[in-house]
């Protein structure tokens, strides 16, 4: 069985997790946030008082903060070593004081669930099903469009 701290041993696998996250963003918009003082960002004027809503897409897809900004490609979270790295810009929980709650356990659940179904079951697109389509459903959330795939115990 795996263990949260096995994460540390398995960087590839960070990787993909976060890369998930980064690409499939599912809440892209952040909870409101109100500025506290006039404040002056990118040459705008924003008083005192005025409301945000951080779009958390721009920063995942930042090109000048990602070296695969508009794929998926997990070595946007490793170093040259190989090393897992997770750059300031990864923020899919939001950011600053209202950050999510939850983040740390979301993390842990993330890496356990996901390595245990790895490493008990494949994952198989069925042939008939033709290529993906990652186009996401836009509404509060984003979400993948419906899709078959076999699930499969692997041989142990």
């Amino acid at each position: 069985h795996a263990s949260y701290e096995d994460r540390h041993s398995m960087p590839y696998t960070m990787a993909v997790i976060h890369e998930v996250q980064r690409v499939a963003n599912t809440v892209p918009l952040s909870v409101f946030h109100c500025t506290t003082k006039d404040t002056t960002l990118m040459g705008y004027n924003i008083p005192k008082g005025t409301f945000v809503i951080p779009n958390l897409t721009s920063v995942l897809k930042d090109e000048g903060q990602w070296k695969f900004p508009h794929e998926f490609n997990p070595a946007n979270f490793l170093n040259d070593q190989g090393q897992f790295v997770k750059p300031e810009a990864f923020m899919p929980f939001s950011a600053g004081p209202r950050v999510c709650l939850g983040e740390g356990l979301a993390r842990m659940e993330l890496f356990l669930v996901i390595v245990t179904l790895l490493r008990r079951y494949q994952f198989v697109w069925p042939d008939d099903a033709g290529e993906p389509d990652y186009t996401p459903v836009y509404g509060v959330t984003l979400t993948p469009k419906p899709y078959r795939m076999y699930i499969r115990p692997r041989e142990t």
